[in-house]
């Protein structure tokens, strides 16, 4: 046999074999049933908790509180509540009478802090104080807010300010601006705490995103420089909470306190205290005040330097609401707060 034809013979055999096999591969892969299809699913996203829900007290002023606002972010609840405060505000420290201003400049921002828990009745997380170029520069990325100016100032009063409104009912702010407009402003009391209100809440409405993304990290930076109860561990949550309100639009309520103004100062009404539980929550009635003042000049993180003594100063905004409360307990020796008494101006 001539090795053409060897090579033939065994070529002719290895095709017999193979394709067979081949077809039969074929006919399997073909006839067999494709699984269901699975839809692929992502990472499922945590709703928010009980939890996400925090009060804080946001203080300025150049060497000490000044001005005051009250902000509530509840992610459950998708909203955001802001309220400032005169002050000029009547307010209890351990049962006595005196201006929140007062408090303040007495023993720092824990004080104030207190004072506002114990007499408003409502659970205050954190607080934080810093002067107002501070608080520029914590907002330094957030874009201008658009306020309806005149619904909140008389037009003598927007006069005063110096500004070239040319008619316009809404002008538009960056901080810096609201800022200047806060210290120079010689509107009334009442119109002023309207109008840092609804500033708060302006800046929070046009800045979803900075609030959400900017702020806690610019907070995490400036730790050294401010005055505050917040750690590390409480900026993830309102981190967490920013990210919430930042995906739902959330409502933006401002608060006004029922009250009067008698020789100066500001008299909170006996409904104050029910109009706080509504925005901001209130404390169990059995539970024991712990508003006490600090037996030291300042109650602050091991971040913060102390204070130097009050003074005047411009106001600034905000960029940017249950964990324990980092205020000061009271001591043993003072009664429970279970039916306080809002105090009257004239006791002052």
């Amino acid at each position: 046999m001539t090795k053409r034809k060897a090579f033939l013979i065994g070529f002719a055999l290895t095709i017999a074999v193979l394709v067979p096999v081949y077809l039969i591969a074929v006919c399997v892969i073909l006839t067999r049933s494709a699984p269901a299809d699975t839809p692929k699913q992502g990472v499922p996203m945590r709703g928010p908790m009980p939890g996400d829900a925090k009060n804080i007290l946001v203080m300025t002023g150049e060497t000490g509180p000044e001005q005051f606002v009250l902000l509530r972010f509840d992610a459950p609840e998708k909203r955001i509540a802001a309220a400032a405060l005169a002050p000029e505000t009547v307010v209890l420290a351990n049962g006595k009478a005196l201006g929140l201003a007062q408090a303040a400049e007495q023993a720092g921002p824990a004080q104030a802090a207190a004072c506002i828990r114990e007499t408003l009745r409502i659970p205050l997380d954190h607080y934080l104080f810093c002067t107002p170029q501070q608080m520029i520069a914590l907002t330094k990325d957030f874009s201008a807010a658009h306020l309806p100016l005149f619904q909140y100032l008389t037009r003598d009063a927007v006069r005063e300010l110096e500004l070239d409104l040319a008619g316009e009912q809404t002008i538009s702010f960056t901080p810096q601006m609201f800022s200047d407009v806060m210290h120079r402003c010689r509107a009334t009391s009442a119109a002023r705490v309207m109008l840092r209100t609804e500033g708060y809440l302006d800046f929070l409405r046009a800045n979803p995103d900075a609030l959400a993304e900017d702020l806690p990290d610019a907070v995490r930076k400036a730790f050294g420089g401010l005055s505050t109860n917040l750690s590390a561990a409480d900026l993830f949550d309102y981190e967490r909470i920013f990210g919430f309100l930042q995906r739902e639009t959330p409502e933006y309520q401002p608060i006004s306190f029922p009250g009067k103004w008698i020789s100066g100062r500001f008299e909170l009404a006996e409904t104050a205290q029910k109009a706080a539980a509504a925005a901001f929550g209130s404390l169990p009635d059995e539970t024991e005040d712990t508003c006490a003042a600090p037996a030291e000049p300042d109650c602050r993180t091991e971040y913060a330097p102390a204070p130097a003594p009050h003074s005047s100063a411009p106001e600034a905004k905000i960029a940017a609401p249950d964990a324990p409360s980092g205020l000061p307990v009271r001591p043993s020796g003072f009664a429970p707060a279970a039916s306080p008494r809002i105090p009257r101006a004239g006791s002052l």
